[in-house]
This record gives C-alpha cells, structure tokens and sequence, in this order.
C-alpha cells in the first residue's frame, strides 16, 4: 500500500473512532451554553409575617445581582425604611465599582399601613456569565 493511501485510511478510521476515544470518562452530559430565563436565574418568593414582608431571591449559579439597581415601592402599602444589605465588591465593565449578591439574598420590608389587594413592586437587575438581563419588576402581592 502507497505511504499515502496508508495515512488516509489511517486518517479515516481515526475519525470514526474519534466519539469512543474521546467520550467523556465520567459519562455526566457536558454543560450547555443556553442562558436562562431571568425568571429561573432569580426564583423570588415572599411571605408576610404581620408587619413585615420577607423576600428571598434565590440566584442561579453564574448569576448575580447589582445592589444599586435593587428598590421596592408600595402600591395600596407604605413601606417603612429599609435598605438591603451590603454585598460583595464587584468591578463591572458598565457601572464601574459596584456592589452584587451571588446564591441568595434575604431581605425584610416593614409595612407600615396596608389596605386590601396592597402589592410591594420589587424592582431588580442582575446578570449572568456574558450577558445582562433588563431591569426587572416584579409585583408581589400581599395576603
């Protein structure tokens, strides 16, 4: 067989044996690149407990949230003074210094008067690895 003939056919049984070679040892499927919707990279659920409503976001993996563009208003509720908490350093491309949550952020807002289908907006925006999400709104309603 032709030195040449011989490194093609070579070269053709190692493309059709390349899959078993290089399959993944531990056999867990490799991560894929698709964002998430910013409703599943920020799952937010909340419970009022008498004058107070607890907010928990929970922040997917790779994901985080910017302490600056964290607010809250009332609508038919007067919020009193709150502030969330610090969070960590961050420096980004966009804002600069900033501060950003990563996993879960727990915050508590007091209610001062609430009337009946009283509603806090709760407004955020984060980011996850390569992309930013648009600020959010999002209204959770009070028992």
């Amino acid at each position: 067989m032709k030195p040449a003939r011989l490194a093609a056919t070579l070269a053709a049984l190692m493309l059709m044996l390349a899959p078993f070679v290089l399959e993944r040892p531990d056999h867990r499927p490799v991560a894929d690149n698709r964002v998430l919707p910013v409703e599943q990279a920020f799952v937010v659920s909340h419970r009022q407990e008498g004058d107070v409503l607890n907010v928990s976001i929970t922040i997917a993996p790779d994901a985080y949230l910017y302490r600056h563009k964290l607010a809250a208003e009332g609508q038919g509720v007067t919020l009193g003074d709150w502030s969330p908490p610090a969070g960590q350093p961050h420096q980004d491309e966009y804002f600069g210094h900033s501060e950003i949550y990563r996993e879960q952020l727990s915050l508590t807002l007091p209610l001062r008067q609430t009337t009946d289908g009283g509603r806090v907006m709760l407004h955020y925006q984060g980011c996850t690895t390569g992309l930013c999400y648009p600020p959010q709104q999002l209204a959770l309603t009070l028992p």
